[in-house]
């Protein structure tokens, strides 16, 4: 059974962990001393672990439990996000002041995750496999423990999330995940290295590092199991910010700065021309941009690296932009789109290794601009890592390593 359907005595627990005893926890969370105690005893028995020592100076953390709490309470914290008590706690104690932190159960973070997803009591009832009064009564409840609506309801649209609504599920569903990721160290107690990563990835910057990365992660953690996704930046980005994926892995913006999310360099990466074996233009020794003034483009994507690149270049050769008439997100549309063409492209050499190797691609021997992507990691701030995220990493800093070292600048033909 996963840790969230503990919640009630994961309570107890986090509490008594932060306040040192019963006592201080049952005054925390308004119970009895009574009901925190058999709450530890029911989590200990249920999960049979022990998670205190118990002497005169109190309880005690026991060693094989100490993150698994900091896990927990980090979880609760991401629930302190309603209204509080007024002169309530503050710092990792600030969600025993909160009453939406304190009231929420399994059930009732079910329906919300639901709703906000389908927009229906109804629908949400059928997924879930309850009555609809009973959707509508946990959310009665929610929006009871929220202080506010957290939805407003149309006949013609549904469900609509307010803006503490947006707020609240943000919340829950970090809960949800830093829960997951505590599930994997339980797990782990055992001696047995589990769990799941679900990496995102931007298009046209991944080349070779990723699957290496990958495919050194399951030699070393066979247990683990891997999804990767791509998308556009955007989208990816807001998957990370509500925990529906682990890691972005692509270009990075100079821009950066968003809350809850660092990002990390792990190598520089060159563009270069990108055409077809045989294009008219791939027989010349040496080229000018000025040569490419009525050529056909597959124009990088807007608002990305790739696109400040090649506006820095034609701006050098004092050519204006082309009419975007084409733009593509998917490498392999790319790849396909060129060698059945004479179009241009902008592509990082290392990302089409292979096909130049093999005689299907070829970059155009032109100068290109200083200006350079970084590629690297973007990840959610202030984790705690769980063995498979910080094998991931290790892997990923130890390829880029390899793959600079092998070609610094990402030369095509080095």
């Amino acid at each position: 059974m996963p840790l969230v359907d503990h919640m009630k005595y994961l309570r107890a627990a986090c509490a008594v962990s932060l306040t040192g005893s019963s006592v201080g926890a049952a005054h925390a969370l308004h119970w009895s001393q009574s009901s925190v105690t058999r709450a530890i005893q029911s989590l200990e028995e249920a999960l049979q672990q022990v998670v205190f020592d118990r002497s005169a100076r109190g309880m005690q953390v026991t060693a094989s439990w100490d993150e698994l709490l900091q896990r927990c309470v980090r979880a609760f914290q991401f629930l302190a996000i309603a209204p509080q008590h007024k002169a309530g706690p503050s710092g990792a104690l600030a969600w025993l002041g909160c009453r939406f932190a304190l009231g929420v159960g399994p059930r009732h973070l079910r329906v919300l995750l639901s709703l906000a997803a389908t927009g229906s009591e109804t629908v949400t009832a059928a997924q879930l496999g309850v009555s609809q009064s009973a959707v509508h009564q946990s959310l009665v409840q929610l929006e009871h423990f929220s202080g506010k609506k957290l939805f407003t309801r149309s006949r013609l649209h549904g469900l609509r999330v307010t803006e503490l609504g947006d707020q609240v599920i943000h919340g829950c569903k970090l809960f949800h995940a830093e829960l997951a990721q505590a599930d994997e160290v339980l797990t782990g107690l055992s001696g047995q290295v589990s769990g799941q990563l679900t990496i995102g990835t931007l298009p046209f910057s991944v080349g070779p590092l990723l699957p290496m990365a990958v495919n050194k992660l399951l030699q070393a953690l066979p247990g683990v199991q891997v999804t990767v996704v791509d998308g556009t930046y955007d989208v990816l980005i807001h998957r990370l910010r509500d925990a529906e994926i682990d890691l972005i892995v692509g270009a990075l913006r100079l821009d950066f700065a968003i809350q809850g999310l660092m990002q990390e360099t792990l190598f520089v990466d060159g563009l270069a021309v990108v055409v077809r074996a045989g294009h008219p233009l791939a027989v010349h020794p040496t080229l000018s941009w000025q040569q490419l003034a009525d050529a056909q483009w597959i124009m990088p994507m807007p608002q990305t690296p790739a696109q400040a690149v090649f506006e820095q270049a034609l701006a050098n050769a004092g050519l204006s932009l082309p009419v975007a008439q084409l733009r593509v997100n998917s490498a392999l549309m790319m790849q396909s789109l060129l060698m059945q063409s004479d179009r241009l492209a902008m592509m990082s050499p290392r990302q089409i290794q292979s096909e130049i190797q093999a005689g299907l691609l070829v970059v155009l021997p032109l100068a290109m601009p200083q200006d350079v992507r970084s590629i690297g990691l973007i990840r959610r701030s202030g984790l705690l890592l769980t063995p498979a995220m910080q094998t991931l990493l290790e892997a990923c800093r130890l390829v880029a390593t390899q793959l600079t070292r092998e070609n610094p600048v990402n030369k095509p033909n080095a």
